[in-house]
């Protein structure tokens, strides 16, 4: 079975919890705010996972202390992430640069980095990020949490939790990777977010009323997706060669983008146990190849685009779903328009409005080295994801290996797990 999203904190493996709060060391000068795009307040019920599991070789001699400077280091650069959300009289939110800062979670595991790593289903890295959702009350609420995990043999996990309102994936990881530089004693400058115009240049303006984003029930000020169905986690790695390359024997993957040939495979899986509706409409979430960080380094940026299909996907060729993908349409610019006409006072979802595929597999996520060692593991997720599920895909130790992790509704979460064994995904 997969790992469930609602699983509460400090359970599990993962004991002798402690909170304290991190933030900026310099103050903000008092007033200062941050607006929120219309496409920053369409993702504001999601927030984002990432766990970065490093050897005790070279962890051990990090202290919590140690860690904590590097961060008011990182904060130093990015204050505004460390403000609450309040909202304007029309109810649009926006964020007060008041210093309250992100919340810092200690935590103590039992297993030795190599016992962690020894377990087949990844998703047990739920455990290393430590999440609540904004609200109910905006105003005492953390956009980031961080988790520091300290394993038996001296081994460390750092997990963050962070709110997908104030930034996409890549933002994450750019803010990670900063703070890596900061452990390791390097110098870090960020340039300071941009006051002008934050929104990218969509090549589909026309799409209007796009498909990938989702109007649901109001939810308040407690920033929760309100599903009917439980959700479940399921992690894995896939080898390019002896895994993915067997679906296109004929052509080759070589021109091909693997993601492309993943997404394609899983689909149908899902096709397959989902029948009634099959899902014929698909998101694909990619980096934006022209937002080039650090300019506007920590905003939502990501290309949003849906794939609809005419053709029963149950019994298609990957080739031909994959061809499918290249036909995507960009839907940021409708959905920068309906978050921002509504001054964020309607709520919505995009990971899982359709079934969603989230390409992440170009970023170097082993580029995060603390002194001088790349990370062991790297697991990435979303919470708060809609019913008809997500695919996050991503680079894995090996770079001829994927990571791949999914969240589907727990009732359908083994019937898709045999077909991935049908397809061999993942052994039977």
């Amino acid at each position: 079975m997969g790992r469930s999203q609602e699983q509460g904190q400090g359970q599990g493996p993962i004991h002798s919890i402690r909170l304290s709060t991190v933030g900026a060391a310099r103050p903000t000068e008092t007033g200062t705010t941050h607006e929120p795009t219309g496409l920053d307040l369409a993702m504001k019920l999601h927030y984002l996972k990432a766990a970065y599991i490093y050897s005790p070789e070279t962890a051990r001699d990090l202290t919590v202390r140690h860690m904590k400077d590097s961060m008011f280091m990182l904060f130093d650069q990015i204050a505004w992430t460390t403000g609450r959300f309040s909202r304007r009289d029309s109810g649009r939110p926006y964020i007060k640069c008041n210093d309250s800062g992100t919340r810092f979670v200690e935590g103590q595991c039992n297993l030795t980095v190599e016992e962690w790593l020894s377990q087949p289903d990844r998703s047990v890295d739920e455990f290393l990020v430590y999440h609540q959702p904004i609200g109910p009350e905006l105003a005492i609420s953390p956009l980031i949490y961080v988790q520091l995990t300290r394993f038996k043999c001296g081994g460390l996990g750092l997990g963050l939790s962070w709110a997908n309102i104030i930034g996409d994936s890549f933002s994450l990881f750019y803010a990670f990777n900063f703070w890596t530089k900061a452990i390791t004693g390097e110098t870090i400058h960020a340039p300071p977010p941009s006051r002008g115009d934050r929104r990218f240049q969509s090549p589909n303006p026309t799409v209007k009323d796009p498909v990938s984003v989702k109007q649901v029930d109001p939810v308040g000020d407690l920033w929760v997706t309100p599903n009917n169905k439980k959700m479940a986690t399921y992690c894995f790695n896939l080898s390019v060669a002896d895994q993915i390359s067997p679906h296109f024997p004929v052509n080759g993957i070589n021109s091909i983008p693997v993601f492309e040939i993943i997404a394609g495979i899983i689909w149908k899986c899902v096709a397959k146990v989902r029948a009634e509706p099959e899902p014929v409409t698909v998101t694909i979430i990619k980096k934006d190849p022209n937002d080039l960080k650090p300019n506007n380094a920590i905003r939502n940026s990501q290309v949003i685009s849906s794939v609809q299909v005419d053709f029963p996907v149950a019994e298609a060729t990957v080739e031909e779903l994959v061809r499918s993908m290249g036909e995507a349409k960009d839907e940021r610019f409708g959905i920068e328009e309906i978050g921002g006409s509504c001054d964020g006072n309607l709520d919505f979802v995009v990971y899982g409005a359709k079934l969603t595929f989230v390409d992440l597999s170009g970023e170097d996520l082993y580029e995060a080295r603390v002194m001088g060692k790349s990370p062991d593991s790297v697991y990435c997720n979303v919470e708060g994801v809609g019913e008809e599920g997500l695919v996050v895909v991503y680079a894995a130790a090996k770079s001829e290996e994927r990571g791949v992790t999914v969240t589907l509704p727990e009732g359908e979460m083994e019937m898709v797990k045999l077909e991935f064994k049908k397809c061999g995904l993942i052994a039977p």
